[in-house]
């Protein structure tokens, strides 16, 4: 039987829940058992700590109403490299939910923390992934990014743990949490108080820690470039033109540094950048990667 205290005492017609296995400032994600289909699914609620809630620059209505316009957002997308909603709904007292497919990992599980510390568990510590491997998350985050943007969406928070993988080895990446997103049309209006940043601070564009209201999704691309050389290097860039190892393809980190670029308009587009990335995926001599798309 489930223990009611790990599942906050949810409960939902047609769904066991097993566990809650993320807590944000926005949302509780659940894994919970779809009885009728005999499939797991994660179930994110709406959820805003009240303690934090006095932090926030915008009320808890106008984070409700972008919960929502996420979960219709991600519903409306079938792409390979970004999940998809299953299910909008709401608790008996409000609070909207969304029913997602589940997945057993993001991508920190496969790399480990971004900053090393000796107390650390050793599954934790930075580690870095094969050019090969990197250049191919790279390609499926650039992918699943560029249907945003080709709809005029501009992620804002692209960092490991927005990146589910679809098996703990060399599993698929799909792009997720959109609750930051930028959005074309009124709610993003309602969103727009020039001067505030949001997103997370070791992976956001130097405009987006100036302004978020004002970017465009060349800030996504440089997220994308820090967390690239984050996959080849094991550590965060200081710097936009950061050093790195011999080993890694010379196409690969020039197209790390030019997504890395202080000024927007000197970075590739996500749709570039996948095509690029796809050029270098096939011209490794260990690309036996199979294409997830």
């Amino acid at each position: 039987m489930t223990d009611g205290a790990m599942t906050d005492g949810l409960a939902i017609h047609g769904l066991r829940f097993d566990e809650m296995v993320v807590t944000s400032n926005f949302s509780r994600v659940y894994r919970a058992w779809d009885v009728a289909l005999a499939r797991a699914v994660a179930v994110k609620v709406f959820h805003l700590d009240p303690e934090r809630e006095a932090t926030l620059p915008y009320p808890r209505e106008v984070w409700r109403r972008r919960f929502i316009a996420e979960a219709r957002l991600l519903a409306g997308i079938d792409h390979p490299h970004v999940v998809r909603v299953n299910g909008l709904d709401h608790l008996p007292d409000g609070t909207p939910y969304m029913v997602m497919p589940w997945y057993v990992a993001n991508l920190r599980r496969e790399i480990g923390r971004d900053k090393d510390d000796a107390h650390l568990p050793e599954l934790e510590r930075p580690r870095r992934v094969s050019p090969v491997r990197a250049v191919e998350i790279i390609r499926q985050l650039c992918l699943g990014l560029a249907v945003l943007h080709a709809k005029g969406y501009v992620h804002r928070d692209v960092k490991p743990t927005n990146l589910l993988l679809t098996a703990r080895e060399g599993g698929a990446i799909k792009l997720c949490d959109l609750g930051m997103a930028k959005l074309p049309d009124e709610l993003s209006q309602a969103l727009a108080r020039r001067g505030v940043w949001i997103g997370t601070p070791d992976y956001v564009a130097p405009e987006q820690r100036r302004d978020a209201s004002q970017v465009d999704d060349r800030a996504d691309v440089y997220s994308v470039g820090v967390l690239a050389y984050r996959l080849v290097s094991g550590k965060l860039p200081d710097g936009p033109e950061p050093p790195l190892d011999a080993q890694i393809p010379e196409e690969f980190a020039r197209l790390i540094h030019a997504a890395l670029a202080v000024v927007p308009s000197q970075r590739p587009t996500a749709l570039q950048m996948a095509a690029l990335l796809s050029v270098i995926g096939s011209e490794s001599p260990k690309a036996g990667i199979a294409r997830m798309c």
